[in-house]
């Protein structure tokens, strides 16, 4: 890996820890309402097991591809971004089909 991609990659992960630091900061000060996101619905106070599914799965696919990313081969004549791992799909795919599944079950 060459000096100048080391940079990037070392730039995208201190992006990625300041914007959690940033959201995470924003939640405890109260500027972004965060109470019940993992309610199954407002009467109901118990947690939806689908909607805490769906919360881990989403960052785990974003962070999962730019590690991807990184370790992909740049130095052809026309570099692109590599193709999304299967596993992701199938992470990304599954975590979404249990929440609508969760959905449809409770009626809501």
């Amino acid at each position: 890996m060459t000096f100048v991609a080391h940079m990037f990659a070392v730039g995208l992960l201190v992006w990625f820890a300041l914007l959690a630091v940033l959201i995470v900061m924003r939640v405890l000060n109260g500027d972004i309402f965060a109470a019940g996101m993992l309610l199954q619905n407002e009467s109901d106070p118990g947690i939806a097991p689908e909607r805490v599914l769906a919360m881990a799965s989403f960052p785990a696919v974003i962070i999962g591809y730019a590690m991807v990313a990184l370790h992909a081969d740049v130095s052809t004549a026309h570099p692109s971004l590599p193709d999304v791992p299967e596993t992701l799909i199938s992470l990304l795919t599954g975590g979404n089909a249990v929440y609508l599944a969760g959905k449809i079950a409770r009626g809501n």
